[in-house]
């Protein structure tokens, strides 16, 4: 049962970025043209970044791209015209 609750406690940041992400791209008011290229470089950065000690699935930073993807969201959900 600790592991369980071990494995959902890792996740907590990422989610956290994304709901901060979410925020941040909702008061940016004007439009995100090229999301491709923002994703593409935002792995690319994550990839440099590198990822939390504990983290081994991927060689990337999760929290740094769900911030990334949260802004983006969040920018096309609450964008004012």
């Amino acid at each position: 049962m600790l592991d369980a609750i071990m494995s959902n406690y890792l996740y907590y940041p990422s989610i956290l970025a994304f709901l901060f992400g979410i925020l941040i791209g909702a008061k940016y008011r004007h439009k995100i043209g090229n999301i491709f290229g923002y994703l593409i470089l935002a792995v690319v950065i994550a990839y440099f970044l590198k990822e939390f000690p504990y983290y081994d699935l991927l060689p990337l930073s999760c929290t740094y791209l769900s911030a990334v993807i949260g802004i983006i969201i969040g920018n096309r959900l609450f964008r004012k015209y």
